[in-house]
């Protein structure tokens, strides 16, 4: 699954191959790099990562924006992007859970082995399988299986392409750089920093309602949230008495999103954002029909927007 570059330039970067050892490079603000992701919910979208700060987290991680705003609300919902957010100074760690997790452990050398958690998955085992022309070549495998095959590029200071497969051979994340890369970026990027607060799937019944209610108190240490973001995937089956429908309300009464699909309808992977009102949120669901499923997402989110 790993694909062997041509030749590529380089961003700013602080490598040392004297010794064949890869070291962590070193980014500037406005550093961009191009990637098509392709994921089984969204299919190939290309953007940029952006490098928006270099202060974060007093002064030890660098925070990555994309340019695609949708794409952050996708992030935000389904986490499958681990490269967007804090990434750290000193060994391009990514954060679950406010964890920084070693994806890369530099100094890269053959044959090296550690261990990393991501993808809300626990404990995923890696090791460099060959450095060649620069390239690094990493596989991390969890004991309950999948797979992450992915390589670093230090002529372009990052990751070259990421390739996750789950348990059952699905392929969940694609992850290919363009070719395209440059510094001093100029537009908008985005991150959302977001928190999870319901994830549920319905399944088809004899017309019953589903009922629940979660409790939005904010980031457990950022605040309140700017906005609610909700993800839904939806299929209806055919047959005179199939049909779904969707509410949420906040404390107040207020209905922020309702809809209704009839027999023979899908909405798959549809992605909306509404305020957000601290306090007890109720959500309604019903779901008819054999093999009927609607699959419900809400996270709270405080959302950043970087102008360059």
């Amino acid at each position: 699954m790993l694909l062997l570059p041509g030749c590529f330039g380089g961003l700013n970067s602080s490598i040392d191959n004297s010794s064949n050892d890869i070291t962590t490079p070193k980014w500037e603000i406005g550093d961009w790099w191009m990637y098509t992701f392709t994921t089984p919910e969204f299919g190939d979208v290309t953007t940029r990562l952006v490098v928006t700060e270099d202060d974060a987290s007093e002064n030890t991680s660098y925070m990555l924006g994309i340019t695609n705003q949708l794409e952050a609300h996708r992030h935000a919902l389904l986490n499958f992007n681990p490269f967007l957010g804090r990434i750290t100074h000193t060994n391009l760690s990514v954060y679950e859970r406010g964890i920084p997790q070693p994806v890369f452990s530099f100094p890269l050398e053959e044959g090296k082995t550690w261990s990393f958690d991501l993808f809300g998955f626990i404990g995923w085992n890696a090791q460099v399988l060959m450095v060649n022309n620069d390239i690094v070549y990493i596989s991390a495998n969890h004991d309950d299986g999948g797979s992450i095959e992915y390589s670093f590029d230090s002529s372009i200071g990052f990751i070259l392409n990421l390739v996750w497969i789950d348990s059952t051979d699905l392929t969940k994340l694609e992850m290919m750089w363009s070719g395209q890369k440059g510094n001093n970026y100029e537009g908008d990027a985005f991150f959302v920093r977001a928190w999870d607060l319901s994830d549920e799937i319905y399944e088809g019944n004899d017309g019953e309602v589903y009922d629940s209610t979660f409790l939005n108190d904010g980031h457990p240490s950022d605040g309140d949230f700017d906005h609610l973001y909700i993800y839904l995937d939806v299929e209806i089956t055919s047959g005179a008495s199939s049909h779904g429908t969707f509410t949420i309300k906040d404390h107040t009464g207020n209905s922020p999103k309702v809809e209704t699909w009839n027999a023979g309808t899908s909405e798959k992977g549809s992605i909306s954002v509404i305020p957000s009102q601290s306090g007890e949120y109720s959500l309604t669901v019903t779901c008819t029909g054999d093999d009927s499923k609607i699959h419900v997402i809400v996270v709270g989110g405080l959302e950043r927007t970087w102008e360059f």
